[in-house]
Formats: structure tokens, sequence, C-alpha cells
């Protein structure tokens, strides 16, 4: 097992949302400052006791670069000894590693997110806003009228690895389709999700093409939302009234491929692969011990290639896999009989929120709090967030029962 100081040292203790919705008519900055306070109501500690931010929103004019300053002046922190960007996975992974090092002791991770600040309403009037998302990653004139074709640089390429892994493998598109499934059947369980109505896995397959073989269904859904996380070590975390959430392990992976988005060898090379090997050397715990599992579906391909790079299942094998994992009567995945998925819908159903919905569903969970959708004896989550090409992790969570 390789080197692991940080076990169980730091906490999740606060957690904070937004609503989410197609066009709230907010800004970046409000949607993080409602989900930062929430947070802190949360912990039950003073906001001066925060010393260290973290996060990010879709673009740099978000929660990037000088929003900090306004998100820590907006909340009236005095100071701070720590600040960083991240998204997508590396956010929870760059504030816990600030804590464990010292840098500060009770972090702040906040993310954003717009539906496309180039193109909803409430952007549409800024006319800086406007001139910006010409220059964006997410909007401006990319795919035209068609919104469904928001990216510049993700979409194709995922869809060429859709096309890859099928070929490669030999089996049709059912691992992606009951992903999708399993995620809005969630999705209709959470109050909070912009897409509550389930789908049939012949739905998925009558979904609208988008670049084939990727269809609409396979797809996240860009909503307005913000979330907040808290984190400290866990000898503090013992002296709050919030029922701690461990942070027992965690990986960012990394390889060449953001040299070229397609420039990897194969599948099992992508980051992906690389950040669940670096978490397993580094857990107590192994894959049949997880009771919650989240894979990131900004694409389902992301979720499919999550899965069996954590090894619930051998790689090409997914669409056997969910078959055979499969309850009917709630049309859900339970992974070798128990372990459910992506609980709260993820991006497929609740909406996008780059990873950071998963950690929060995640830590409502393993407190035990979800109510009717709350999963029972759930003490150990698995969380894996991030692109192919960029910003993937792997987290492991625990909580005592």
């Amino acid at each position: 097992m390789a080197r692991n100081p940080l076990k169980d040292t730091l906490a999740v203790v606060g957690v904070g949302s937004t609503p989410y919705g197609r066009d709230l008519q907010r800004s970046e900055l409000s949607l993080g400052l409602e989900a930062a306070v929430r947070a802190i109501a949360d912990a039950g500690i003073d906001k001066q006791e925060i010393d260290g931010i973290c996060g990010s929103g879709m673009t740099p004019l978000a929660m990037g670069g000088s929003g900090f300053l306004s998100l820590q002046g907006g909340l009236g922190i005095d100071r701070v000894t720590w600040v960083k960007n991240g998204w997508l996975g590396s956010a929870f992974v760059y504030a816990a590693e600030a804590v464990f090092s010292g840098l500060c002791d009770t972090v702040l991770v906040v993310q954003t997110y717009m539906r496309n600040p180039g193109m909803s309403r409430s952007a549409a009037a800024d006319p800086f806003r406007r001139r910006a998302a010409q220059f964006s990653d997410v909007g401006g004139d990319v795919g035209q009228e068609d919104f469904a074709r928001r990216w510049t640089h993700s979409g194709e390429p995922y869809a060429g690895w859709m096309r890859r892994y099928m070929k490669d493998y030999g089996v049709n598109k059912d691992a992606f389709g009951l992903m999708a499934v399993n995620n809005r059947s969630h999705g209709s369980r959470n109050p909070h999700a912009v897409m509550p109505a389930p789908i049939s896995l012949d739905d998925y397959y009558e979904a609208r093409m988008i670049w084939d073989p990727m269809q609409m269904l396979d797809m996240d859904v860009p909503v307005d939302c913000g979330e907040a996380l808290i984190i400290t070590t866990a000898e503090r975390a013992r002296d709050l009234k919030v029922k701690p959430v461990y942070i027992h392990a965690m990986s960012l992976g990394g390889t060449r491929v953001g040299e070229f988005y397609e420039n990897t060898l194969g599948w099992t090379e992508n980051a992906f692969w690389v950040a669940m090997s670096g978490l397993w050397d580094r857990s107590d715990l192994k894959v049949g011990d997880i009771d919650l599992f989240y894979p990131y579906d900004g694409y389902t391909i992301d979720a499919v290639a999550l899965t069996e790079a954590a090894g619930f299942c051998k790689p090409g094998e997914a669409g056997g896999f969910f078959r055979d994992n499969w309850d009917r009567s709630e049309n859900i995945l339970r992974l070798g009989g128990r372990t459910q998925v992506t609980t709260h819908g993820g991006g497929l159903a609740q909406g996008r929120a780059g990873g950071a919905n998963f950690y929060a569903e995640a830590v409502r969970q393993l407190r035990g709090q979800e109510g009717p959708r709350q999963a029972a004896q759930a003490s150990t989550a698995l969380i894996g967030i991030g692109s192919f090409f960029h910003d993937p992790s792997a987290v492991v969570l625990r909580a005592d029962r």
C-alpha cells in the first residue's frame, strides 16, 4: 500500500446548495454566496474560522481569479491564508490538501455553474458577458442555434470514444443507456432535480442524435446552481454538532492526453484509471466495501469508464454487469446486489454542477439526511469526478454508523 498520512484526518463538516434551475436570473456570485452561507450555517461555525477558499465556476469569469475577492468580501471574511482555483474533481482535493498541509485550517469550497453565460436570458442582457462568451469554452457561436452542441472541445472526443469502446469490445450502447436510466430514476425521487421524469431504455435509444453515437440522453443538463462544502481537521470536527464525514483516501489522476484530447493509447490508459489506481493504493477499503458510488456523468461514457476503472467490473463488461445488477423493482443499479449509484440523479437529472453535487449528496447520505431517498446503513462512498483528459479525482468518504 502506498503512503497515506492524511487517512481520516480531515472531515467535511458543512454542505450548502442553491436551487437548481434552467435560468434563475442570478449571477455566479449570488449563487456562490448563497451556497456558502448555507454551508457555514450547516457546519455551525463562525465565518471568521474560514481561512481558505477554493473553487470555480464554469469560466474564468466566475469564481476564479478576482472572484475569490468578491466571495470573501461578500461573506465578510476578514482574512484567509490560502486560495486556489479548481473545478470538476480537483477543487475538493486541492482544498483537502491545503488543510492537511497546514496552509489553512478550515476551507470553503465553492463551485457555481450557469446554464450558459453567453446564451441564458439573464446573461444576454450584459454586453460584457456577451462579448466574453465569444472567447469562452462555452456558448458563443458553437453549435449555432443547437444548444445541445454546447461545447467547443468536449462532446466530439467523447462521442469518438463511445464509438471506439463499442468497436473494441464488441458491445452496444446498453451500458450508457442503463446508466442514464439509473440516474433519471434516482432523479425522479429528488425534489431538486430539473429533469424529474424517469426514462426507459427505449426512451434512451429514441433520443435525438447529437454526435453519432452520442445522443441527447447521454449528456448532462445545463443549469444555474451553486454548491459549497467546508473541510476542516477531524480534530476540529469532533467539537462541532454536525456529524463529520471523513476523507479516507483521495487521488488526482493524469496522463499525457492533455497534449491532445485524442492522444491516448487505449481505454484503460485514460486518467480515470490512473486516479482510481492511486486511490486504491492508499485506501484500507476495497471496491467491495463501498456502499454508495458516484461516478461523474458529464457524459454517460464518463460514468461507464469510472465504473470499470474503479474495479466493479472488467473493461468492456459494464453493459452485461449492469444488466446482471439491475433492480427491476426500482429501475436502478445495485452493484454487487447492494451498492447504489448516483442517488441524487447526477448531472443527467439534477443538473450539471461539475461534480460538486456528487460530493454534497455523498456527504448528506453518509450523515443519514436524505429522508425518503436515504440509502440504508450507508457508511462509505466512492466519488469519481472529472474528465478523461483533465481534473480527474477519486475520493473515498466514510462516516461512523
